[in-house]
């Protein structure tokens, strides 16, 4: 189902930091027709492509700045076994 409202943007927090709304967010938003509707018991974990990486917001020169590190896969041995 897609969502037929329009959302609005009104605040937004980034670890804690309020940040502002930049102007054309909410019509970039509404507009990417990306929206749609997820009941509660369906899962979407398995989409979730942030998992795969540690996530840490720095506050320098008064900017916010988002460091990605991904996260290697545990490493499996390639010997055989009989």
């Amino acid at each position: 189902m897609k969502i037929n409202e329009d959302l609005e943007v009104t605040e937004m927090y980034l670890d804690g930091f309020k940040v502002p709304v930049p102007a054309g967010l909410n019509e970039l938003l509404n507009r990417s027709g990306g929206w749609k509707y997820i009941k509660p018991d369906q899962s979407q974990n398995n989409l979730d492509q942030t998992k795969s990486y540690d996530r840490k917001v720095v506050r320098k020169d008064g900017k916010l700045r988002t460091y990605l590190t991904y996260k290697n896969p545990s490493k499996v041995s390639n010997q055989k076994t009989s």
